[in-house]
């Protein structure tokens, strides 16, 4: 996510959750055309807020599983541009059903992530940036330390913005039959609506896989899509929806979220 004008390219929590906390701004900028992961995908791209600004993004959802109980989540973040170029997060989701919760960030853990991006987009050059996470084991049945390392690949056709991300979580403190790394990848797209007069709106899309929890289950498949509008210089509204269409029995049919992130 990096801070820009509206009109300018780069940057709890029942079932019905498709309501946004409500939160008093006082400066700085967001942009709807930036991707920061679960507002409303899991796809992101590698543009940092801005030096010095303070963002919130939070929002609630639900899942619909093929074979355990139907779930709300909340989940909320707090960043801040702590360098040029990059910026820190601290966060945690929330699950009405915490103990059906089989991936590895458990309801209630606290993650810490930082984001740096190594260049901007050129016409011959992506923009390329890297991301480290660490979900500490605070959560409901959590019994390890996790970290993922994350490459953020965007590049710009035109309007429409291709992004790439390609991951790996090293896992701690897993059952026997529980895998002890995660990769996952995720290949997306975003085009804003309504350019080059009028762009509030950014549609975005994905499809994803990543390994399954349990060792000798299929890859995860699924597909996403979502919107981001801009609400005003500082607040951007998302809602997204998706569905895991492949891999084990246990795989969520479909999941909707919806959210604000505001800046200061």
């Amino acid at each position: 996510m990096k801070t820009t004008s509206i009109t300018s390219r780069p940057k709890t929590w029942p079932y019905l959750g498709a309501l946004a906390l409500v939160f008093i701004p006082t400066a700085g900028a967001i942009d709807h055309s930036n991707l920061d992961e679960h507002r409303p995908l899991r796809i992101e791209d590698p543009y940092p807020i801005a030096h010095g600004e303070i963002a919130i993004e939070a929002g609630l959802g639900g899942t619909l599983d093929r074979k355990r109980e139907n779930r709300g989540l909340a989940r909320a973040e707090f960043l801040w541009g702590a360098l040029p170029n990059m910026h820190v997060a601290v966060g945690s989701f929330f699950s009405s059903d915490p103990h059906e919760v089989e991936e590895p960030e458990k309801s209630g853990d606290v993650h810490v992530s930082a984001l740096y991006n190594f260049n901007q987009e050129t016409l011959s050059l992506p923009a390329f940036g890297l991301k480290a996470e660490v979900d500490l084991p605070s959560g409901v049945d959590s019994t390890g330390t996790d970290v993922e390392l994350k490459a953020l690949v965007t590049k710009s056709f035109d309007r429409l913005s291709v992004h790439l991300n390609a991951g790996y979580t090293f896992l701690h403190g897993e059952e026997d039959e529980e895998r002890s790394g995660r990769y996952g990848v995720t290949l997306g797209a975003s085009y804003p609506l309504g350019a080059p007069q009028h762009t509030r709106t950014t549609l975005v899309a994905d499809l994803f896989t990543e390994q399954s929890p349990l060792r000798g289950d299929k890859p995860i498949y699924g597909a996403e899509a979502g919107v981001r509008h801009q609400l005003g210089t500082q607040t951007v509204f998302d809602a997204g929806v998706g569905t895991e269409f492949a891999g084990p029995r246990e795989r969520s049919t479909f999941f909707f979220t919806a959210g604000i992130s505001i800046s200061f």
